[in-house]
């Protein structure tokens, strides 16, 4: 048949529509042209050649002219030709595209009334044709639901399906429009509330196992049904729980060649719907139905290709899990420490000591649900990795700590700084004062030292005060008015000479040298002198030293004290004299060569208690080569024990740490100096469902109670509880029996592991037994808190050779971990130590991290809740029987360790070369000294313009270890330090060009005590910069003091960072601070905006230099400054201390995932290498940005203008010469400088490459999370 004739009949049809149109209506003989055309298309279309079918659509009118003449017509053959000729032109298979030309021409709406109009008097079979045309057309029209509502259409397939529910022809079309209603909520409510979840039971009781489609059908659909409350509630009153678990059980049984997967998936979907209701749950579980199916996965356990069965069986075992509270009578810590009363500050913890009514006394056993309301769970404290915001925090995380961060500045009084109470910290930059030039009669003496306070007043006495209301005005937080404050000045702290690490070297160096020595060294001209009242303060302190009593420096205002002082005095003067009199000989022959140009570096002999390299580590070692394909695995890592003097010394300092519990030892991996292994530790691989098993095994506890053991093995709660009064610091003991209990015999009359942590750094409060070779371990919260639970460290004893251990850490708060990407925690074994490797080593198999049935109390969370605590699970299989084995989180940093390293450096250092000061900033709460550290190099010559570039160098001030679970962090500031006092070329450099101040732990007391993230306040002190209270949060006040009285006398640090760790991403990387990323609209008050709204993107070389080094991550860094974040030490050192450098540098917890060392587990010596890459690029940053402005009062305020960058690149030769000259790669120097020129003029094409967002660290696609 011809095309021409099918084109004839559309025009015949085409005519009796313009007919209509014209005498408004039908006539008898237009519907007899209406039936033969609608016959003769029909003819055409039913044929199987395409050409008739694509003809229709040539012209758009075609398609319009038959949906006019279904709508208008009112004769049955006419409707049901046209619907036959739709449903032909559509098809059986590949529907999309013509189904998709109807839709946009509006046949949906038109068939939906039509099927209304025609559901009373026409046939069944005309709405039985209409519904297979909107089942093919409903899945392209994204309204079809909603169409079908307005259109009156649901009750009409409805009705059809009631009285149908068992002619399978009709139920098949009937059920695809519903299912396709039922996407639509309201839809799904109005269906729900016209029985269809009734009649969707009647169809799966009579479908049986024939009529498999309509029974997937029907599952489908209810599927969508039951994702509404009500409907899932209409469900369980039908009973419709323990059918679709019988449903399960006989398609599990009968399915074993696992055809119809589908339909076991479809009617888990239904009961993981079902199961969100506490009614649900219930109702599973008196049905049986964790039993079920956690016998149906335990059959099918190995099978892949259930694998998709399996996972939602587990979703819904695990949410219908018994919801219990943790097994321990309060979740607070069981250590409180009395706080003092402050008048500006109202710390979190202060309620601490009101009873929680809410948590009750509970049996060991985990599967006794205690308290709680509904036992619904809550919120866990989701502590944030500094400083950005953690990656999968999710949004509404992020609103609620933005909200608890405006709130908690509200009704404070802010705590005003004047000059005079920024004078206090005059005392701890001697090396502003130190030095002076005097006159030539005055060289017999090396130094002139001018009254501090004197000399800095006078350089003050026009200036305004400075206060912290100063400081906030870039800041949206309301400040209070307070009283006017007393100065230290009064009390003549201020002009004290703390600096050094003892106070007697010092004194010393202000008495006058013996006239016989030879003077005249290189230095000549300088000396070094003090006021009367210096000595006679110094003498008043030497008399108190002598009486046993400590010299403390107290502000008259706030009670607090700024520094202490315990010094021993020599026993002779003449001893003292003698000695420091060799000292200073020494010092001017080292000097003597210096003059005219810059000293050189000379060796010196260490005495014995010199630098110790195998204590230590080499800074100057050349970095490890840990993969196999760099090509080298030589490794230089001294074998040999750490000397015993080593030990007693770090005794010594263990002794003068104060707790707030008690200590029962010290640590043994800390004797030994906590070193790495001389081998690479490759990033854990994970088999595939080791975290399903593990789940399994928590499930099968509660289906078989009875074969738990369930016995408290260590119990911190009850030996704080029994000591009473005597559990204080005073009783701790710094002793370690560990070699002794090694080489004792096995105790054979306990047949459990023995645990403890009542050590420092230690955490861990509760230890069950569950099965023979299984415990659940329960972390002790920080102090005065009842959360923050991530960082452990405890010991384990008594274990069997070769038998494998499973420790599951049951109240985790983050939601995802490392452990879950390759990590592995970290072991140190005592007997492996005695045998020549005393190495903490990463360990563990079958690791992972997942949610819990543990929930937390409301009172926990602030009334939030929701949120489980999560597990961190491994195993452990220990090479020796009877050994005393240390587990924690990270390689352990402690206070103890940090000062005995001081100790250590401060023996070993150059003295000749370097200026090295220790001095202690401030005391914690809890009674322990805060060290800051100044770090530089002496004048390079006796001439003024040798003293004034002393003076004018640039500071650079570093932090670390405000959070004291991040030990990490202490590693990479170790590094740090230990560079900076090598005699590398390098670190010579860097002292010659920088002055650098270091607070190497911003929260002892938390470190000390195990704790995660707070102080002993209860409040994390990297949300306390921006109104540090003196009494409460005593070591960030001062620090923020320290880098005030810079600003005050206009030394502002040009580099600040803050050390951390972050404990869900890989690598080593920096947050920054860009305008142009601000939460803020336009950000305009802070350093990095320069005039006429231009970003100083200087920020983003330091980050761009450091990509050299092998763990650091340029793709992570991100410059962003977010609203929550505006308290933390990063923001407000940019924005109120005005540095443009400021940093937080993140160091992973597990390792890396690019660079040489890729796959391979972090430990300490690239992060102390990671120390020393930072220090090294500060040098091209000082060349590239800064000097310049040190030499041309032009560019003085980071004057990046085309003038200023012209200036710049006329000064590159020079770095270039001395980077050169320090062994850093700088060829093409000149190119590089025009790149640093256009990117001043042009705005840095390249800002992008830095300013990565920290996007969510995705989970395992085969593993439950």
């Amino acid at each position: 048949m011809d095309r021409s004739r099918m084109n004839s009949v559309l025009q015949t049809l085409e005519k009796v529509i313009a007919n209509r149109n014209s005498r408004q209506g039908l006539q008898s003989e237009d519907i007899q042209t209406l039936r033969y055309c609608t016959s003769k298309l029909l003819q055409y279309v039913q044929t199987q050649e395409k050409i008739y079918k694509d003809n229709l659509v040539q012209h758009p009118s075609n398609i319009d002219n038959l949906l006019i003449t279904l709508e208008s017509a009112d004769d049955a053959m006419v409707i049901q030709n046209i619907v036959d000729i739709l449903q032909e032109y559509v098809g059986k298979t590949h529907t999309s595209k013509r189904a998709s030309v109807l839709v946009s021409h509006g046949a949906t709406q038109i068939l939906f009334a039509l099927m209304v109009s025609e559901a009373r008097d026409s046939p069944d079979e005309l709405i039985v044709n209409i519904h297979s045309l909107l089942g093919k057309l409903g899945p392209k029209d994204r309204k079809f639901g909603v169409k079908a509502r307005l259109g009156q259409a649901l009750p009409v397939t409805l009705s059809l399906i009631r009285n149908h529910s068992q002619n399978f022809r009709i139920l098949t079309p009937s059920l695809t429009v519903l299912k396709l209603y039922a996407s639509n909520a309201v839809n799904a409510s109005y269906l729900g509330k016209n029985g269809a979840i009734s009649h969707l039971f009647k169809v799966l009781s009579v479908c049986g196992r024939k009529h498999l489609s309509i029974l997937k059908m029907a599952l489908d659909t209810l599927v969508s049904l039951v994702k509404t409350k009500s409907n899932s509630a209409r469900a369980i009153g039908h009973g419709g729980v323990p059918t679709l678990l019988a449903m399960f059980s006989d398609w599990h049984r009968i399915d074993t060649k696992n055809r119809h997967i589908g339909l076991r998936k479809a009617i888990l979907n239904v009961l993981k719907n079902i199961t969100n209701l506490k009614s649900g749950r219930k109702a599973f579980m008196e049905a049986e139905g964790i039993r079920i199916l956690y016998n149906a996965c335990q059959e099918t356990l190995q099978c892949r290709e259930l694998e998709s069965v399996i996972f939602i069986a587990s979703l819904i075992m695990r949410k219908c899990f018994p919801r219990n509270r943790l097994p321990l009578s309060t979740v607070r810590s069981p250590f409180l420490f009395p706080l003092p009363q402050s008048d500006f500050h109202i710390p979190e913890g202060a309620s601490i000591h009101i009873d929680d009514p809410s948590v009750a006394p509970t049996p060991a056993s985990s599967n006794v649900s205690t308290g709680g309301e509904d036992g619904k769970s809550d919120d866990s404290s989701i502590d944030n990795d500094d400083d950005l915001s953690s990656d999968d925090d999710v949004e509404q995380n992020k609103i609620e700590s933005e909200t608890e961060n405006e709130v908690e500045g509200q009704g404070e009084l802010e705590h005003e700084r004047t000059t005079e109470d920024l004078l206090m910290y005059e005392t701890f930059f001697p090396e502003l004062f130190e030095f002076e030039v005097v006159s030539d009669d005055d060289e017999d003496d090396l130094y002139k030292r001018a009254p501090l306070t004197e000399r800095l007043l006078q350089r003050t006495l026009n200036q305004t005060t400075v206060s912290d209301s100063a400081l906030y005005e870039h800041t949206s937080i309301p400040r209070h008015q307070s009283q006017p404050t007393q100065s230290l000045v009064d009390l003549g702290q201020a002009s004290l000479p703390l600096y050094g690490g003892d106070l007697y070297e010092d004194f010393d160096q202000t008495l006058k040298v013996d006239e016989t020595e030879p003077s005249g060294g290189s230095l000549g001209n300088l000396r070094r002198t003090s006021s009367s009242s210096e000595h006679a303060m110094l003498r008043g302190l030497f008399h108190n030293s002598n009486t046993g009593e400590n010299a403390v420096a107290i502000n008259s205002r706030t009670g607090s004290s700024v520094f202490s002082l315990d010094i021993s005095m020599p026993k002779s003067t003449a001893q003292v004299q003698a000695t420091k009199a060799k000292t200073i000989r020494a010092r001017r022959k080292g000097l003597k060569s210096a003059k005219g140009g810059r000293r050189k570096l000379k060796s010196k002999a260490l005495s014995s208690m010199s630098y110790d390299p195998e204590f230590f580590g080499n800074p100057s070692a050349t970095p490890l080569g840990f993969l196999d394909d760099t090509g080298s695995d030589d490794v230089s890592t001294p074998e040999e024990e750490s000397s015993s003097e080593d030990t007693e010394l770090f005794r010594d300092m263990a002794s003068r740490t104060s707790s707030v519990g008690r200590f029962n030892k010290i640590p043994y991996p800390e004797m030994c100096g906590n070193k790495f292994p001389p081998y690479a530790e490759k990033i854990y691989e994970r088999k595939f469902g080791v975290q399903r098993q593990k789940i399994f095994e928590d499930i099968d506890r509660m289906i078989n109670p009875d074969r738990l053991i369930d016995r408290v093995v260590y119990d911190l709660d009850t030996s704080v509880r029994l000591a009473g009064p005597a559990y204080t610091s005073q009783n701790s003991t710094c002793n370690n029996a560990d070699e002794i209990r090694v080489s004792s015999q096995t105790d054979n009359t306990v047949d459990y592991l023995r645990f403890n942590s009542q050590f420092e750094c230690g955490n861990l409060r509760k230890a069950i037994q569950v099965r023979q070779y299984e415990y659940d371990l329960i972390l002790n919260p920080d102090v005065n808190t009842n959360h923050h639970h991530q960082w452990f460290y405890f010991e384990v004893g008594n274990m069997e050779p070769d038998q494998k251990y499973r420790f599951n850490i049951v109240n985790c708060e983050k939601l995802n971990s490392q452990f879950n990407f390759g990590m592995r925690p970290v072991m140190f074994s005592v007997k492996d130590a005695l045998q020549g490797q005393p190495y903490w080593i990463r360990a563990g198999s079958e690791i992972c991290y997942y949610r819990n049935h543990f929930t937390r109390s409301s009172n926990t969370t602030g009334g939030v809740r929701g949120k489980p605590y999560y597990t961190t699970t491994f195993t452990i299989k220990f090479k020796h029987g009877n050994d005393v084995c240390y587990l924690a989180y990270h390689y352990p940093y402690s206070y103890s360790l940090l000062q005995t390293h001081l100790r250590k450096l401060e023996a070993g250092y150059n003295s000749d070369n370097i200026y090295f000061r220790n001095q202690n900033l401030c005391q914690t709460l809890a009674g322990n000294n805060v060290p800051v550290l100044t770090l530089t190099s002496y004048p390079q010559s006796n001439s003024q313009e040798g003293i004034d570039q002393f003076r004018s160098r640039p500071y650079i001030f570093l932090s670390s270890r405000v959070h004291p679970g991040e030990s990490n962090s202490s590693w990479v500031m170790k590094g740090s330090m230990q560079f900076l006092l090598s005699d590398s070329p390098g670190a010579q450099a860097l002292r010659d060009m920088y002055i650098f101040k270091i607070v190497p732990m911003l929260n002892p007391d938390g470190v000390i005590n195990g704790n995660h993230r707070c102080s002993l306040v209860a409040e994390d002190l990297n949300r306390q910069w921006t109104r540090p209270c003196p009494k409460l949060h005593p070591t960030i006040y001062h620090t923020k003091g320290l880098l005030q009285y810079l600003r005050m006398i206009n030394k502002q640090p040009l580099v600040y960072c803050d050390y951390h760790g972050h404990s869900r991403r890989k690598n080593v990387f920096l947050y920054g601070c860009s305008p142009s990323m601000s939460w803020m609209s336009e950000d305009l008050d802070n350093p990095a905006m320069l005039p006429d709204k231009i970003e100083d993107t200087g920020y983003k070389t330091l980050p761009r230099i450091l990509t050299s080094a092998p763990a650091f991550s340029l793709p992570n860094c991100s410059f962003e400054v977010e609203k929550s974040k505006e308290t933390t030490a990063r923001v407000v050192v940019w924005r109120q201390i005005g540095v443009v450098r400021s940093y937080t540098m993140e160091s992973t917890y597990c390792g890396c995932d690019q660079g040489p060392y890729k796959g391979t587990h972090i430990n300490t010596h690239q992060l102390e290498e990671m120390g020393r890459k930072f220090c090294e690029a500060l040098l091209r940053v000082r060349s590239r940005h800064t000097k310049t402005q040190i030499s041309d009062p032009t560019l003085e305020n980071n004057d990046l203008s085309p003038e200023g960058a012209t200036a710049a690149v006329q000064s590159f030769d020079d770095a270039e010469y001395e980077e050169n000259s320090h062994g850093f790669d700088m060829d093409n120097g000149a190119s590089q400088a025009q790149g640093f020129l256009a990117q001043c003029l042009e705005g840095d094409p390249d800002s992008s490459s830095g300013s990565q967002t920290d996007d969510e660290e995705e989970y395992d696609n085969d593993d439950i999370t």
